[in-house]
């Protein structure tokens, strides 16, 4: 459609450049007009017809095949251009800022690139670009061209920095107050963003990739971020770890986790990624709730007292069947082999001790009363609710 607005002889914008002398040469860069010339310049070189939903005479034609004329008509229209004779990088941002904020509908992030230059954002830019984003399937091709992509990145960051926040709560203060940032302190938290998405690849390095399942939606993989690094933080790893039963926990979560599902726990999961998603309270509730399955292989050992609370909460779900069409899961208990169907008063979650990890997937019923102080069994107590 450009195309055609030069066909029709319509002006179009002012392009807006900067006029730069180097060693007695003219260097002349685009400050705000990139897009137009290299739409008309890959015309000219045939890299695309006049398809949809351009309509007139020379609909599928490139510009090779266009007539003598039609070609003089484009190669003769004039566009009007500003030109700044030799600016500072400042003068030169600040054209761009006013022209893209008062003539242009950018995103928020496209206004940020304007008016906070500096480490933050370069930081963001860079470690948008990490391979296992690609595979994660979490930004589409129109997401990275408007930045949003970076945006979500310079929320990461955040979250690294200060914990879960609000996106309500501009990341401006970041921009600002990080155009300058200590070398060190960047390098610290890029090793951690890397870390991190690096444990997030072992995680998710088996029968089932991150694409397939919920957790590359972006409220999802925001939690789950942050939930990994901290123990990628503390410098702990996936790696050389049975991961089995940690990548089953999470199956069953991406399997379960519906509004509409029959474990409350996680229909309370799934609504808090729909209403109020990206709030504070919503972002740090899934954080803790992921983190409480993560702990069970990262730190090797049953669930502590708020990690106990979820894993009650799953396990009574998964040991019921709901639709009362085919019968409840059984369970045995370790010491006294009896058989535990649905009736779980007196009973308790319990592990073999000589486990590497300590998940929903591989923890069993067993009585109260059988299991104390067994030997080859170690358990955790059903919380008392207030």
């Amino acid at each position: 459609m450009l195309i055609d607005t030069i066909l029709r002889g319509i002006p179009m914008p002012k392009i807006f450049l900067a006029n730069r002398l180097q060693k007695t040469h003219t260097y002349r860069v685009v400050i705000d007009g990139q897009q137009r010339t290299t739409a008309i310049l890959d015309y000219l070189a045939d890299k695309f017809p006049l398809d949809d939903p351009y309509e007139g005479p020379h609909k599928g034609k490139t510009f090779s095949q266009l007539d003598e004329e039609t070609q003089n008509q484009i190669l003769s229209y004039q566009i009007d251009f500003n030109e700044a004779i030799n600016p500072t990088d400042q003068e030169t941002r600040e054209v761009y800022s006013r022209v893209n904020k008062y003539t242009v509908a950018l995103t928020k992030q496209e206004l940020r690139r304007a008016d906070f230059p500096g480490d933050f954002l370069n930081a963001s830019e860079e470690l948008a670009n990490h391979a296992f984003l690609e595979s994660c399937g979490i930004f589409t091709a129109a997401n990275r061209r408007r930045y949003a992509d970076v945006e979500y990145i310079s929320e990461l960051l955040a979250g690294l920095l200060a914990g879960a926040q609000d996106k309500k709560k501009s990341l401006d203060d970041y921009y600002k107050s990080l155009v300058k940032w200590p070398k060190e302190d960047r390098k610290k938290i890029e090793q951690i963003y890397t870390s991190t998405l690096d444990e997030i690849a072992l995680l998710f390095g088996g029968e089932k990739a991150i694409d397939e399942t919920r957790f590359k939606q972006k409220a999802d993989f925001y939690s789950l971020f942050l939930a990994v690094s901290e123990f990628a933080s503390e410098g702990l790893s996936l790696r050389d770890k049975n991961i089995d039963a940690l990548q089953e926990d999470f199956d069953i979560l991406d399997y379960n986790i519906r509004p509409e599902g029959d474990i409350p726990i996680l229909s309370e999961y799934a609504i808090k990624c729909v209403s109020q998603a990206n709030s504070h309270a919503s972002r740090k509730w899934r954080q803790d709730f992921l983190s409480a399955f993560l702990r069970g292989t990262y730190r090797a050992a049953p669930p502590d007292e708020p990690a106990t609370t979820i894993y009650y909460a799953v396990m009574d779900g998964l040991s019921i069947e709901p639709s009362g069409m085919c019968p409840d899961p059984v369970f045995e208990c370790p010491q006294c082999n009896l058989e535990i169907r649905s009736q779980f008063d007196g009973c308790v979650l319990a592990w073999r001790r000589d486990l590497s990890a300590f998940q929903v997937s591989n923890a069993t019923w067993a009585h109260a009363a059988c299991i104390e102080g067994h030997a080859d069994y170690m358990h955790v107590v059903r919380p008392k609710t207030p």
